[in-house]
């Protein structure tokens, strides 16, 4: 039996032949020919790092560097395309209905000063006494302990003179001719979300990418990070597998989706559904946010085009819609939701902390049969901001080492961690200050779950199983698994990266 590909390129076999569970992930047998999603956003060269037995080397001849030669100059405007306008369905007068995703109006007031035992001891994230560099990198981790705490106690001055001097401490997090540690790498990107979240300038969150040309490096970059590190696999075959698991035998399954990314984990499950259910119809609401930017206008247009191309290659009946988070009128999605199986992508920090339990009571309206859940511990913000900062952080290098430990070229690394590591930094730091300067608290995400009378699905045996040989074709050692409370948890060596869970309403 083989793994599937879930869209991120043609797999190889990737576990031992045993007898194949009802509901469970294979792989369409295609050779010299990527018919899978990823074939359908960008293409790659023969010599793409990948991770051996999970992606294959076989990839459609266009390349990133390709699509962007042929982006109209702005200055000739004889070829410039007509912006793409998404149909997102926006309804702007039902105020009976909160907004669920509107950012607060930016402002900084001072905030309470949290007990300092609350946050985590700097110590356990210094270098190890042998490493070079440890007295410098000890106190830069020491300095913007001290500044996160000055920010969270109201001392916005303080702070920012703390990080003025980091600035000499902390190089670039990719300095040209330099080698810089996961550490000072975490260091650096902390420092400068910090920076920014304390700027009586900025006033909103820009998106990830502000130009087509952004673009089309996000997702150039979201592929190399597909192939190098298992993170993302790991989260979309263990949520697709949740969604099989639970809805796999229904006519048409309808998932709304907090999160849609580039949309790679649902081209998965219509293969799957191609395989063992022909017929089956899968429809997609993407809820996203105009107000927060988080997505450029040709992000939605290519989520959709490629889905709707990867859905009649698979000769799947597929639908897809944008809704706007910031002005959604709830009786519509009860309306087009109201005859399907209906399953919830609700990672958290995909909504802001205030608006969770009225999300959570329209899932529960919605009928919804499951939820799933990608929890990050940058995105835990029941901590006080200063050790909510500092777990992130410690998150954030955990990362950026197994990054450095499977053999991540520089430049791939750097492009990596400037679209898609450093934007998460930005409005997971940003967010937690504007909530802790207006005094909002957050319970424990499972705890909110719970709470809203949502109740936990024990991980399958064969989701486990999956994640295990999922991890036993990369190239390193120090990538594991644990199941934790029915959820899987993906760690590195001794540091959580993420957590899946599944909840039935």
């Amino acid at each position: 039996m083989h793994m599937p590909p879930l869209g991120l390129g043609a797999a190889e076999a990737a576990w031992e032949a045993h007898a194949q569970p009802p509901g469970s992930l294979t792989l369409s047998q295609s050779q010299g020919h990527d018919s899978t999603f990823l074939g359908w956003i960008i293409g790659g060269d023969a010599d793409d790092v990948a991770m051996p037995g999970v992606m294959d080397d076989h990839h459609h001849s266009h390349s990133v560097l390709h699509d962007l030669d042929h982006i109209p100059s702005s200055s000739s405007s004889s070829s410039v395309l007509p912006p793409f306008q998404p149909h997102v369905v926006h309804h702007s007068t039902h105020a009976a209905f909160p907004p669920f995703d509107t950012p607060p109006k930016p402002h900084h007031p001072p905030m309470p000063a949290s007990p300092p035992k609350q946050t985590p001891p700097a110590g356990l994230l210094k270098p190890k006494p042998e490493a070079p560099g440890t007295d410098d990198a000890a106190t830069a981790v020491d300095q913007l302990a001290e500044a996160a705490r000055l920010a969270e106690a109201g001392d916005v001055f303080g702070a920012r003179e703390i990080l003025a001097r980091l600035n000499y401490l902390l190089p670039p997090a990719h300095a040209a001719g330099a080698t810089v540690t996961p550490l000072l790498r975490s260091a650096f990107y902390f420092k400068e979300a910090l920076r920014a979240a304390l700027s009586t300038t900025t006033t909103t969150t820009t998106a990830d990418a502000s130009s087509p040309v952004d673009v089309l490096l996000k997702i150039d970059a979201y592929k190399a990070f597909s192939e190098v590190c298992p993170v993302l696999q790991f989260a979309h075959f263990t949520c697709v597998q949740a969604v099989l698991d639970e809805l796999g035998g229904a006519a048409c399954i309808h998932v709304l989706d907090f999160d849609i990314g580039v949309g790679e984990q649902w081209a998965s499950l219509m293969q799957e559904l191609a395989r063992r259910r022909p017929g089956a119809t899968l429809k997609v609401t993407a809820l996203v946010s105009t107000a927060s930017q988080s997505h450029h206008p040709l992000e939605l247009q290519l989520v959709h085009e490629n889905l709707s191309n990867f859905a009649a290659e698979t000769r799947v009946p597929f639908q897809l819609a944008f809704f706007d988070l910031d002005a959604m009128d709830p009786a519509e999605l009860l309306a087009i939701t109201a005859a399907d199986a209906v399953a919830v992508h609700l990672p958290s920090g995909s909504v802001h902390a205030p608006a969770v339990p009225s999300v959570l009571h329209l899932v529960r309206r919605l009928g919804a049969k499951l939820v799933v859940s990608v929890d990050r511990s940058c995105d835990r913000g029941q901590l006080p901001f200063a050790a909510h900062l500092f777990q992130a952080f410690q998150s954030c290098v955990f990362l950026l080492e197994s990054l450095d430990a499977v053999g991540t070229a520089s430049d791939v690394a750097a492009k990596i961690e400037r679209f898609l590591i450093q934007p998460r930094i930005d409005r997971c730091v940003a967010e937690r200050y504007r909530a802790a300067a207006a005094g909002d608290k957050t319970p424990p995400w499972r705890a909110m779950l719970a709470s809203a009378g949502f109740v936990p699905v024990q991980a399958s045996s064969f989701a486990e199983a999956q994640a295990e040989s999922l991890l036993k074709k990369v190239p390193v050692r120090g990538f594991r698994v644990e199941k934790r409370a029915g959820s899987l948890v993906l760690h590195w060596q001794r540091g959580e990266l993420l957590s899946v869970s599944a909840w039935r309403c």
